[in-house]
């Protein structure tokens, strides 16, 4: 049975040998003799198989616990492997600045006291050993050995998959898995297998994500990776044959609109994906992703651990701490119930959502509760309020403090500076859970959330941001939210535009809400980049969107002196091209095109393009 061990007093580090590794905030100043990384680099793990760790806490300034790389490591331990957390701060922990809050934090530092106050709630539950010395000789006989894991034989689940699956009429195939059932080990095993007879390609996020099996087999005749924007272009350039075997790893860290156009492309495809993922998949994107297929499909479970027994304490503890697992205990209003309601609703919701909900400030909640169940929540977060000099900054492009990302956003790329100066709410998440969606609840959730705000009468708009689609466009719409803005590329996580959406409150709210909507509608088709969207969402060309007005002025005084983006000011130079045609030499191939690509040498361009719209300026 693994294990768990807290330190409470630094130990030397200097004779660590054999099949361990060392996580700590930052590790450039170690020379150990087993391998060190940073939290950030965790994922580096994936895949390997290891005897013991040690994650030290410890920090300067107080802690640092960054909850995804303790989760990942712990899923690396083998049998009878021991995890050992090094926490000096342990009696006193709910009282020290946590370094990690800068990742979940909109305040900076932070304390975080009520999940340190969960976190250690689990580990006296689960009878963790906490000792204040540590003699690493406990862990064997006083020696290390590395281990190499090799593949020997597999078990039941693993052998009916690898039986069935490349004969099986179903046109995609998912296999899921908790970590540590082999899932790794079988995909290998089966694109050796279907190689024999068909090409076969993988993909993942990136080749370094992909576990060790892969990147050691991947150089055979008939087994290419591509990272998937490698595979788009192939695919729409055509040319790849649409009768290869797709193998996609982890999938359900890529984003919905890209396993989409995998998945009516290639005639076979397996997903694999980690049900309990610690990056934020699992639940969600079996009930995003699969009823949207419209090809055959098969669902395949690999559910007996191999590098752990069964009923591993330390399984069960990491299940508990993320909240993997149903509650044990029926309580509503809690943090758990809520951040279990939101993994189960969406797509993605990651350990760092999990942190942010116990002690990120500026929060605000709303539940439905029916029968002392969860059904639905909104996670909304205060913005805006900012001084004038700071939304200044933000406008000219100076400065990008952390959070307010509705308001810094529309001060910035919309060139509208009272969107920071203005009191406002971004809704984050809302969630129904799956049992009660479409059912109307996600809309009464905001008309509920509308009458708060209004009572309260603190507040000028409330916001939304989100992937650009018809259904959830056309659901904020039927919620009298106005379309003020959308990104003008796509994001990596969602693979669509982000789209910012307004409902007003006060009369400034209704005011700026509605200048908001005006400048956006007047800008809208002079973004070529944009107009395929149109079959998304339907909007009215105003009579006057040629003219070239103060706001479009003072835009573009904002690029020729400050550090305003081309895109933030690209329809005021389409206004400012027609007034001048034939002074902006430089940019008239950029603004006459359909595309938004900048030459290679952009810097030096985009200062010669500047000074170019100075001059016309002045």
């Amino acid at each position: 049975m693994r294990k768990l061990v807290i330190v409470t007093q630094p130990f030397s580090l200097e004779n660590l040998s054999g099949n361990g590794v060392y996580l700590h905030e930052t590790v450039h100043n170690y020379v150990l003799n087993i391998p060190t990384l940073s939290f950030k680099n965790a994922k580096k793990l994936l895949g390997q198989t290891l005897d013991y760790a040690i994650y030290d806490m410890s920090n300067g300034q107080g802690v640092c616990f960054n909850l995804d790389a303790l989760a990942i490591v712990s899923g690396t331990l083998a049998s009878k492997g021991t995890l050992i957390i090094l926490c000096p701060q342990w009696q006193c922990l709910t009282d020290n600045v946590d370094n990690d809050s800068l990742r979940w934090s909109e305040q900076g530092y932070s304390k975080s006291p009520n999940f340190f106050y969960y976190f250690q709630e689990l580990i006296h539950k689960f009878q963790f050993e906490i000792v204040k010395d540590f003699d690493l000789n406990r862990l064997t006989s006083g020696h290390f050995f590395p281990k190499i894991y090799t593949f020997s034989q597999f078990t039941q689940q693993q052998q009916f998959i690898f039986n069935k699956l490349p004969t099986h009429n179903a046109d995609i195939h998912l296999i899921t898995a908790p970590r540590g059932r082999g899932k790794s080990t079988l995909l290998g095993k089966l694109a050796q297998k279907i190689q024999q007879n068909h090409q076969v390609i993988i993909t993942s996020r990136s080749h370094f994500a992909l576990s060790t099996f892969w990147q050691n087999n991947i150089e055979q005749k008939n087994i290419l990776f591509y990272p998937p924007d490698k595979l788009l272009q192939l695919i729409e350039n055509k040319q790849l044959k649409s009768d290869c075997w797709l193998f996609v790893d982890e999938a359900a860290t890529l984003p919905l609109p890209t396993l989409h156009q995998l998945t009516n492309y290639f005639k076979k495809v397996i997903l694999a994906t980690t049900t309990q993922n610690y990056e934020g998949t699992g639940r969600g994107f079996n009930l995003k992703f699969l009823p949207q297929l419209t090809r055959p499909y098969k669902e395949w479970l690999l559910t007996k651990p191999l590098r752990w027994q069964e009923n591993d304490r330390l399984e069960k503890f990491i299940n508990q701490l993320l909240i993997l697992d149903d509650l044990e205990d029926n309580a509503p209003h809690s943090h758990q119930a809520f951040y279990q309601l939101l993994a189960n609703a969406h797509y993605k919701t990651t350990p760092t959502d999990l942190r942010r909900l116990f002690d990120a400030p500026n929060q605000y909640y709303l539940k439905h509760i029916e029968n002392n169940q969860l059904i639905g929540g909104i996670w909304a977060i205060f913005e805006g309020g900012l001084d004038q000099d700071l939304v200044k900054k933000i406008w000219q492009g100076t400065r990008r403090p952390q959070g307010n990302l509705v308001a810094q956003y529309l001060c910035f790329q919309g060139n509208l500076m009272e969107a920071g100066r203005l009191r406002s709410i971004r809704i984050s998440r809302i969630a129904i859970t799956p049992q009660k969606q479409q059912q109307g609840f996600g809309k009464r959730l905001v008309s509920k959330l509308i009458l708060q705000i209004q009572e309260k009468n603190d507040l000028d708009f409330i916001s939304v941001s989100f992937g650009l689609n018809e259904k959830l466009f056309h659901f904020w719409q039927n919620c009298d939210f106005k379309l003020v803005q959308i990104s003008p590329t796509k994001e990596a996580s969602s693979g669509y535009h982000s789209a910012m959406m307004l409902y007003p409150i006060t009369k400034k709210g209704i005011d700026f809400v509605q200048q908001a909507q005006t400048q956006f509608q007047r800008d809208f088709f002079l973004l070529p980049f944009l107009q395929y969207l149109q079959k998304v969402i339907k909007i009215t060309p105003l009579e006057n969107q040629l003219a070239f007005m103060d706001s479009d002025h003072k835009n573009l005084q904002g690029f020729a002196n400050d550090h305003r983006s081309l895109t933030a000011c690209y329809a005021s130079l389409k206004r400012l091209q027609k007034l001048n045609p034939n002074a902006l030499m430089l940019l008239n191939p950029i603004l006459n095109t359909d595309a938004l690509q900048l030459p290679n040498y952009k810097k030096a361009w985009l200062k010669k393009v500047r000074e170019e719209v100075k001059n016309i300026l002045d």
